[in-house]
């Protein structure tokens, strides 16, 4: 099943396809075209199958009719499909006919508010069989692929009889209360919902490979957010998978809370995740939850050039129609169209690793950003959230190429790893960062990192003799007028500072005391703000405090600054410098054989969002301090200049969007 590694630019225009079929002016034939004509190689197709159970009933055999025309007819066109199959919602009025087939609260009450009002099915009920023979039953169609949204456990169940029976069996009672971080039996409830979502995609991914080995199944997964809240673990669902795909472009509400780069952050934990698997990024082109608020071409361009460029495909939600827009997605499709081996079989080719720790997600407590299964944000007092968005951030407005990575076991290729309040390190993990950094490796840790274990806070950090400091207490700053030192230099303080005293480590810096108040007089203390060890023959660099989240909350300037600055003093080598660029300049970079991809995606804008504006770029200089190029190719632009001595310099004119550079290594 060769074609899922090439690039896919998947579209979904099933309200589109629905509002047509209504009118009874729906063409498999002209509406193909349409979707080729934009570009898109493939699509999910599906007609809405909702409303009451009738006609919901009614709905699915006009769809099965349909069905064998239209795949016949993407043959012809050369148009690869998925059939979309909803698992995650049905209406109220199914409960009459199946009772015991959807989710229940802790009180034992059934979830009836899903998107407003619906009902979510559960995977350990009857329903499970049911479904599963339905997708069988469409997989006897032949289409190229299924595409399964949802299951997805409720962030409120699921609690029902069958639930309850199997959970008691395997672990004993009571079942935790959902969301009760604190409870220690909470992990074990985690752990359920987790292996049942993967029995039931094991079952599914059978039933579809007994009927034709290829045709390609795989589900909407988990974005990078506490997974507790719906159940979904996608080291554990990829297996069952010919592809894995999250939703990162799904952006709602007031989209200046969302982070700009969320469809590329998804796309790195996908990779750190399922790396042998192809990886595709859920963007909608609206503002989310409006279908009929398209979003600017602007937005959908850094949307699709995000995921591309962190090595993912793109999915595109289209659910009304807008020339501007479709002019843009013509043009993103043209551009991967015509440079294909930029984005076929490449890898991350950063050596700088940030750290997401699933385990502190799901027990230290951390933001559950709204989506669509969700319905609204989780919020927590402790937010690892924040921390590793904050870290991401940073690194990237730094021009510091990095991938996520997930395991200990994924260290070995990097130079520096970043910890961004990893308060959950297990014993393993500890271990393995100390030989990393003990052959040479360098470490950047913040705040809380490695201070606790389930259940309880520990007394000193699990890394305390890699971090070289002993842990003394936490002191909130808040909002308070209070600063830190590094270099004599004032920099606004965290608001969290913890206490430290110096082991092995020495000081870069020192926390004033905490004036609870602003115009007061500033006395500063003896308590580090920042520490350095060294390490065997690495280094490692500590945060008295959380620095990443005070950076996600307050864009401190003087922090991106400071943060440089602590990079040279680690003695960090960088893999790319860029002169003359703003810091809403990302740089990723990816390899193949013997050629480097230098990714460039411009987001300098408007400040606001949804972006209608992308100020260019000019006289852009990117060097590549390591490395002689044989040869350099620019894939979107034309003018540069290249020199070549002991290093590489190209220098680009001007970068609108988005640029990709073609280095063939000597």
């Amino acid at each position: 099943m060769t074609w899922i590694k090439y690039p896919l630019r998947i579209i979904d225009a099933i309200l589109i396809n629905r509002e047509a079929y209504e009118k009874g002016e729906f063409d498999p034939r002209k509406s193909i075209r349409w979707k080729k004509s934009l570009g898109f190689n493939a699509e999910h197709f599906s007609l809405p199958i909702k409303g009451p159970v009738e006609e919901a009933e009614k709905r699915l055999k006009e769809f099965l009719k349909l069905l064998p025309v239209y795949l016949a007819v993407a043959r012809e066109e050369n148009f690869r499909v998925f059939v979309y199959i909803n698992v995650h919602w049905h209406d109220v009025s199914a409960l009459s006919k199946h009772p015991d087939w959807y989710q229940v609260d802790y009180e034992g009450k059934i979830i009836d508010d899903v998107y407003g009002r619906g009902l979510m099915p559960c995977v350990n009920t009857p329903w499970r069989q049911e479904s599963i023979k339905l997708i069988k039953k469409i997989a006897e169609y032949k289409p190229d692929g299924i595409f399964l949204d949802g299951p997805v456990f409720h962030r409120r169940g699921c609690y029902c009889k069958y639930c309850r029976k199997l959970f008691e069996e395997k672990y004993g009672p009571p079942m935790p209360r959902k969301g009760d971080l604190d409870d220690p039996r909470h992990l074990l409830l985690i752990e359920f919902q987790q292996d049942s979502m993967a029995s039931y995609m094991r079952d599914a991914y059978n039933a579809v490979k007994e009927v034709d080995e290829n045709i390609a199944i795989y589900l909407n997964g988990e974005t990078l957010r506490p997974n507790w809240a719906t159940g979904r673990e996608n080291r554990k669902l990829a297996k069952y998978q010919d592809l894995v795909g999250a939703e990162g472009g799904f952006e709602y509400f007031e989209l200046i809370q969302t982070p700009i780069f969320k469809p590329g952050m998804t796309a790195k934990l996908l990779e750190a995740q399922a790396p042998d698997k192809p990886r595709v990024i859920f963007n909608a082109a609206k503002h989310s939850p409006w279908n009929r608020e398209p979003t600017t071409p602007e937005e959908i361009m850094i949307r699709c050039l995000e995921t591309i460029a962190n090595g993912a495909f793109y999915w595109i939600g289209i659910t009304y129609r807008d020339p501007e827009m479709e002019e843009a997605l013509k043009e993103v499709n043209k551009w991967v169209e015509e440079n294909e081996d930029a984005f076929f079989g490449t890898r991350d080719a950063s050596k700088v690793g940030l750290y997401w720790s699933q385990f502190t997600a799901n027990l230290y407590g951390g933001t559950v950003p709204v989506s669509d299964f969700t319905g609204h944000t989780i919020k927590f007092v402790r937010d690892y959230m924040k921390s590793f968005v904050g870290a991401y951030e940073v690194l990237l407005r730094s021009h510091v190429p990095f991938k996520v990575v997930c395991d200990y076991n994924q260290l070995a290729d990097l130079d520096l790893v970043v910890l961004p309040n990893v308060a959950h390190l297990t014993e393993e993990e500890a271990e393995a960062l100390r030989k990393f950094v003990e052959k040479g490796g360098l470490l950047i840790a913040s705040f809380e990192t490695s201070l606790y274990e389930v259940g309880r806070k520990l007394e000193n950090f699990r890394i305390a003799d890699l971090l070289g400091v002993k842990y003394l207490g936490l002191e909130e700053y808040g909002r308070y007028e209070n600063y830190f030192t590094y270099r004599r230099e004032w920099h606004p303080c965290y608001t969290y500072v913890i206490k430290t005293t110096l082991t092995t480590a020495r000081a870069l810096g020192v926390v004033s005391e905490n004036t609870q108040g602003y115009y007061q007089p500033i006395k500063l203390t003896e308590y580090p703000s920042i520490t350095l060890n060294d390490y065997g023959k690495g280094r490692a660099l500590y945060f008295c405090g959380n620095f990443f989240q005070t950076y996600s909350d307050f864009k401190f300037a003087k922090y991106l600054k400071l943060f440089n600055s602590l990079l040279d003093e680690l003695g960090f080598r960088r893999q790319v410098l860029v002169e003359n660029a703003p810091s809403s300049l990302e740089i990723t970079l990816r390899k193949k054989d013997n050629k480097l991809y230098i990714h460039l995606v411009n987001f300098t804008s408007d400040l606001k969002r949804p972006i209608e504006y992308i100020a260019p770029l000019k006289n852009i200089k990117v060097v590549l301090p390591q490395l002689k190029a044989k040869h350099v190719r620019r894939l979107l632009g034309k003018d540069m200049h290249v020199e070549v001595n002991k290093h590489t310099s190209i220098t680009l004119d001007e970068i609108h969007v988005y640029e990709v550079l073609e280095v063939e290594l000597s």
